[in-house]
Order: structure tokens, then sequence, then C-alpha cells
């Protein structure tokens, strides 16, 4: 007989048996508790199952892309500190800033407040909470008393309120970021920023700033000094015009392009169209250097065409070449510029080798701040 039918006819024989509710209830509990059993058997693999493939799911997530969750949470550097600054500083203007003062300066026009109590309930206001918080935005540069101090000297969005009832737009082209050989916390920066109008005429001024790292909170500006050429800007700001159509200048980058220890040179000097005299030479007085960069940093250039410098390179002879370059640890010899004066006393300039003649830049004839140049140069020159 099959298993199932023996059991069944147990059955029919059990119903006629005469048993007592306790042993019924009994039974029953019985027979509850071992099919409970059966169940927990067979449904723990099943969670255990489940609970792994959690487990291993979280870990491969985790460990697969750490790299990623680490770049985003990793904190900058100094130099991409400052960087990201000047990206922020100098490419506008700032539109929402400037429509944010705007709508907290109307509110005030519209607002009596004849007590403090009014003005400070003012405070409260949409309008200024928005400009607060968007101001506070550079908090993620500067120790916290170090950015309200500069929001409320304008050193943040000086410029942003010139720019604004014009066509004018200031776009950030090179900067060159150095830290202080002597103070590691302290950084310099040397800025080109250009202004364009709507026509597409462009004009330059370079900028140098200084930036001091906080030593208690790390990465964090405690300190920023603005320390030339802000003025300058200013003014273009507010007569374009003057400068544009070749009347623009354009000042050497080259005080604080670079942590040097030695400046030097090699020249060539025609003194007669068949004759010339070489002369090179170094030095590390940094009184000697600082007078030959002073010179320079006050030497204005404008924009060249190529064409321009290549015709005048073929029409005019030239009468001196001078190639000025700094050395430090990291480079044992950049050429910052090439100057050549030619025969009718204007200065061409290029960067690196390009002997004054691939289309950099050049001025208009200043040749007694050149020929001072060549003096100092020559205090140190070897024939």
């Amino acid at each position: 007989m099959e298993p199932s039918k023996k059991f069944d006819d147990l059955l029919k024989e059990m119903k006629d048996v005469e048993r007592s509710e306790e042993t019924k209830r009994n039974t029953w509990l019985a027979l509850k508790d071992r099919i409970q059993t059966k169940r927990k058997r067979s449904l723990f693999p099943v969670f255990i199952s489940l609970a792994i493939v959690a487990i291993a799911s979280f870990l491969f997530l985790t460990y697969s892309i750490p790299s990623e969750i680490e770049q985003a949470t990793a904190p900058l550097s100094n130099e991409e500190v400052i960087m990201a600054l000047l990206e922020k500083k100098y490419n506008g203007p700032d539109r929402k800033f400037l429509r944010l003062i705007r709508e907290w300066m109307d509110l005030q026009s519209v607002t009596e407040t004849k007590t403090q109590e009014e003005y400070d309930q003012l405070l409260k206001s949409k309008e200024y909470m928005d400009l607060v918080e968007y101001q506070n935005t550079f908090g993620v540069y500067f120790t916290e008393a170090t950015v309200q101090n500069l929001i409320n000297s304008n050193m943040l969005f000086g410029y942003d309120y010139f720019l604004e009832d014009t066509d004018l737009e200031i776009h950030l082209e090179n900067a060159d970021i150095k830290q202080e050989k002597d103070h590691p916390n302290i950084y310099r920066s040397t800025i080109e920023v250009s202004l364009t109008n709507s026509e597409g005429q462009k004009i330059y001024q370079t900028l140098q700033e200084e930036y001091i790292f906080s030593t208690s909170e790390l990465g964090k500006i405690g300190r920023y000094n603005s320390a030339k050429g802000g003025q300058e800007l200013l003014e273009k700001i507010e007569n374009f015009s003057a400068y544009v159509g070749g009347n623009e200048v354009r000042t050497p980058a080259f005080r604080n392009t670079i942590s040097f220890n030695t400046l030097c040179f090699n020249g060539k000097i025609y003194e007669s169209r068949s004759k010339e005299k070489n002369l090179h030479g170094c030095t590390a007085d940094r009184k000697q250097i600082n007078s030959i960069l002073q010179v320079f940093d006050h030497l204005p250039i404008k924009e060249a065409t190529e064409q321009e410098s290549g015709e005048r390179a073929k029409a005019l002879p030239q009468m001196d070449n001078y190639q000025i370059y700094l050395t430090n640890a990291v480079d044992t010899g950049t050429t910052l510029y090439t100057i050549t004066l030619y025969e009718d006393g204007v200065l061409m300039f290029a960067p690196g080798l390009d002997v004054g003649i691939l289309g950099d830049t050049n001025t208009k004839p200043d040749v007694f701040k050149y020929e001072h140049v060549k003096q100092l140069l020559d205090e140190f020159a070897e024939n």
C-alpha cells in the first residue's frame, strides 16, 4: 500500500477513537510546532542567501568606486584654492551678485527704518538673506573672519560694481602662482586679465596678489592682499575707449612670476652692420636682480601681429638683442623674454627664444629705460 493510502486509513480509524479535549489540544499544538519548525528550516537558507547577496552588493559598491568618493571629498591643494578663487573673481561680471545687491538696495530705498529694531527686522528679509548666502560662497576659500572683512571692503566684488553699467566682460587669461620659498604658507601670483567690449575689442591688465594661508584652518586663506595693478584695472574699465585702437598698454609680467635665485642674460650688440659684440653674464645679487626687473615692470608694451613683427624684422636691422632669463632649483635656465632694439628705436619683445620677431609684443620708443637695463646688465657682464 502506498504511504498516502496508509495515512488516510489511519485517519479514518482515529476518527472513532474517544479522546479528551486536552489530548486533542496537545496533539494540535505538537502538530503546529512541527509544521512551523519545518517552515523555519525551509526559509532559513533563503534568508541567509538574501543576506549574503545584500552584503556582497554593498561591499562591491563600496570598493568598486572608492576613487570617485575620495575624489569628491578630497581637500583642494593651496594652489587649487587660489586658482578657484581667481576663476570666480575675474570671470564676469557676476550678474547674479549684481542682481542680488540691486534687489537689496531697492528694498532699503522703499522701506523706512527709523529704529535699530526696524533695521534689524529688515536684515531678516529674503533679499538680504539671499545676498548674504551668495556672498558666503567665498567662505570655501577664506576663513570666516577674512571673508567678512573682504566683503565689507569690496575686495571681492569691487570690479563687478564698476562693470555693471558697461558692455565689458572681464576674463582671466593667465595666472602664475608661486609658493614663497622661506614661508610655505605664503603664495604670490601674477595674473593677466582681459577686458572685452561688445565689439570684440580687448585690452589687458597685469595684477599681482598675495595669499597667506591660515595655520589653524588648513586649506583656507587667512589674509589676502591685492598688491598691484587694481587701480589701473579700474581706470581701464572706466576709460576703456581710451585704451583701444593702438593705445592699449600691457606690462611685461617679470616680477614675482618665478621664485628665482639667479638672473642671467645673453646679449649681442651691433657696433656696426659688419661688427657685433657678444655679452653674457649671471648674478645672484638680489639687489641687482630687483633693479633690472623693476625697470621692466614699468615698461609699456602693446600687442603686435606676427605679420607686423615679420615685416619689421625684414625691413629694419637689429641694433641690440638680449635674452634675459632667471634660474632656480627647478628651472635651470628659463628664458622669459627676448628683447630686440631696432634701428628706428622700437623695442620688440617675444617670449622664450623667439628673438623678438615672431609676433608677441612691441613698444613705442622707450630707449631710455632700455639703455638703463643695459647698464645694469653690464655691471656683471663677462666679455
